[in-house]
């Protein structure tokens, strides 16, 4: 395990600060201005510590490197001013070991007091459901704690038979992200995106934005940036297509929904061949070899285009076209969690940390990094917070545009009931790349033989 090392909550503020580096510092310090006076503890924090005593705690929570540090870094110290007996221990993990640590820690009942899952990847629900997450409810109870604060499409994904093992710490629609490149447009006399935009008007920009010298293209109409495993749903919901059935119990990629979609792309990418590769293409429109770029997610902004493009192009976005006929523009909503470890010695002191870490302004902070991931708390009132929509550093029209998504785009959760979404989309993406990638042809038998597969793991049980 790659770490920074463990401190407590006093110290955070001097120890990330010269982690950080006067970048860093002075995101820090727009972090800790934007936050509330100590005590308050946001719109969803504190309550009913008064009640339980005011014995010292110590508890651990679970960060990756660098993705949400800085906001835990502006955070914190106010947690602590108002919970001065609480100190908190925060153990560094690199983003891509994090659930195999927990994994770990889990079979040696050694979790964190505070955990950070995944709920896309069903890493959440396997965590639950295995018994290592403590069930919340009657401490939601017992603390009046208002569920509507959060999106109720992610407060549903987190319920396990009916009981509530964590709260939101992020929530967004899925690849519903869609960005052009404003310079390319108006060197070609293209008219520039709208939210009015149907995928007939997509095909024909794209058309008309690939270049080619010979047989080279020199520059795509369109590419787009997710493909396989929790956002694969997002591109088949526009052509109301789904890989589940609701109940999550039936494979349904041989559906008349889903071939439509799956030829969709193979006319782009194979036939008419204004769609880039889906390999590189998010580096290929920051390069600015692409016109436009869907199915992102909407840190897309803050973590490809914000430092790489700079003033190479004037980038902005527009709600993904929709489909002409059933008029839906595609995604699903999902997030990550925070959760409250079974074993922990110290449930209320985590608990407290739980909301904290759920509440408007921790939402808001994580919005507001200058690295790291910038994916919204999972609450409405952060996505219509005026710091996020004038953020200083975005275009005002993308970032309405992403709060747009959120009261438009109510896509509800689609996954395996049985909890086994990475092997089904083990399966499932290997064999839709090949289309993509050329290699097959889009074709019911190849739709059938595919939807047998990845039923034969969804028959299984739980894990």
């Amino acid at each position: 395990m790659e770490s920074t090392g463990k401190w407590v909550a006093e110290r955070v503020t001097r120890r990330a600060m010269a982690r950080l580096g006067a970048s860093g510092t002075a995101g820090l310090a727009a972090l800790a201005a934007c936050a509330p006076g100590a005590g308050s503890g946001g719109e969803g924090g504190g309550g009913g510590q008064a009640a339980r005593g005011t014995a010292p705690a110590q508890i651990r929570l679970i960060e990756r490197l660098d993705q949400e540090s800085q906001a835990l870094d502006a955070r914190l110290p106010a947690f602590k001013e108002q919970f001065p007996h609480i100190s908190v221990e925060r153990e560094v993990v690199t983003g891509g070991e994090l659930i195999a640590k927990l994994q770990t820690m889990a079979a040696s009942d050694t979790l964190p007091d505070n955990v950070h899952s995944f709920l896309g990847s069903q890493s959440f629900h396997n965590f639950a459901a295995a018994g290592a997450f403590l069930n919340i409810d009657n401490l939601l109870a017992r603390d009046k704690v208002d569920l509507k604060q959060w999106f109720p499409e992610v407060i549903d994904i987190m319920k396990i038979d009916g009981k509530l093992f964590g709260l939101p710490y992020k929530g967004q629609v899925l690849a519903a992200g869609f960005f052009y490149n404003a310079n390319l447009f108006e060197r070609r006399g293209v008219p520039l995106p709208t939210n009015n935009w149907s995928l007939d008007d997509l095909f024909k920009a794209a058309q008309q934005l690939t270049e080619r010298q010979g047989q080279e293209t020199t520059q795509w109409g369109y590419a787009v940036n997710s493909w396989g495993g929790e956002a694969h749903v997002a591109h088949l919901r526009a052509f109301n297509g789904d890989a589940y059935s609701k109940d999550g119990t039936k494979a349904t990629m041989d559906s008349p929904q889903v071939l439509e979609a799956m030829q969709w792309y193979e006319n782009l990418i194979q036939r008419e061949r204004t769609m880039h590769p889906i390999p590189g293409a998010a580096a290929a429109f920051v390069e600015g070899k692409v016109a436009m770029i869907g199915r992102t997610y909407f840190n897309f902004k803050t973590v490809e285009l914000l430092p790489k493009v700079g003033d190479k192009f004037k980038w902005d976005g527009a709600m993904m076209p929709k489909h002409t006929k059933t008029g839906k523009r595609g995604g699903m909503f999902a997030g990550d969690a925070q959760s409250v470890a079974r074993q922990s010695k110290a449930p209320d002191a985590a608990f407290e940390l739980m909301k904290w870490l759920t509440d408007k302004e921790m939402g808001v902070a994580l919005g507001l990094q200058t690295k790291g991931s910038t994916t919204l708390g999972g609450r409405p009132d952060v996505w219509a917070d005026s710091r996020i929509l004038n953020h200083p550093q975005l275009p005002k029209q993308a970032q309405q545009v992403q709060l747009d998504s959120i009261k438009e785009i109510k896509e509800p959760y689609s996954a395996p009931a049985n909890f086994r979404a990475p092997e089904v989309e083990a399966i499932r993406d290997p064999a839709t790349r090949k289309i993509t990638d050329g290699q097959a042809k889009v074709e019911p038998g190849l739709l059938r033989e595919l939807n047998s597969e990845m039923q034969s793991i969804m028959n299984l049980p739980r894990p």
